[in-house]
């Protein structure tokens, strides 16, 4: 099976194709923003690297939040239109999902933690295992120790180090290990032991910062 998988949720636009497993090819460009003129531009170089189009991937793979509202619809919006295209199938995978995939080493609890650009911080909690074991919560740092209970945390995400101060005694790993952006190669593996469903939504913690104007 072959993979198309790319995060645009939060500061970066990356991609990856596996194959069967393996990674093919990958690419990773820091971005703040410009994510819709990063990211088609990236999926046709990454395609041509691995010797592929569009119509040769068997499923495409997209993360749906939380994160940066413009880049979330930036990459849904993408991978909608290569599914009409092609008339293959999307799956959709969390920020929260692809970051606990990534973690090594966790003791009984990891913390996810992603930046909001807000005052608060989106969180969730998973098992060494990687099972969930809350739902996604968005809170200030300073009430994350109540909500997560006692216990060792591990943690990751690009928001560990504004949480961490507020762990006193709980962090069971060093910030050399927390990881900060997404990585595509771990979306597609997700993505690919999952059963096909309705095309993915956004998934927001928050509202919009702002809404369309209806119409009169």
């Amino acid at each position: 099976m072959r993979i198309l998988a790319f995060d645009c949720a939060g500061a970066q636009c990356a991609a990856a194709i596996l194959s069967d497993g393996d990674v093919l090819a990958t690419r990773h460009s820091v971005a703040e923003r410009g994510h819709a003129q990063l990211l088609i531009p990236m999926l046709v170089d990454l395609l041509g690297e691995a010797g592929l189009k569009f119509s040769d991937i068997d499923r495409f793979a997209v993360t749906t939040g939380p994160g940066s509202f413009t880049g979330i619809r930036v990459a849904l919006a993408a991978a909608h239109g290569l599914a009409l295209g092609t008339g293959k199938p999307i799956v959709g995978v969390t920020v929260f999902e692809a970051m606990a995939a990534s973690a090594t080493d966790v003791a009984s609890r990891l913390l996810v933690a992603i930046d909001s650009r807000r005052t608060e911080l989106f969180v969730q909690l998973f098992g060494s295992d990687g099972a969930p074991l809350t739902e996604p919560a968005m809170l200030p740092p300073k009430a994350i120790a109540d909500w997560a209970g006692p216990g060792e945390l591990t943690l990751t995400g690009d928001a560990a180090g504004l949480v961490a101060p507020h762990l006193a005694g709980m962090v069971a790993n060093s910030p050399e290990a927390w990881t900060g952006q997404v990585d595509p190669a771990v979306v597609a593996r997700l993505a690919a032991g999952r059963p096909i469903g309705p095309p993915p939504a956004p998934f927001y913690l928050r509202p919009p910062d702002a809404v369309p104007t209806k119409i009169r």
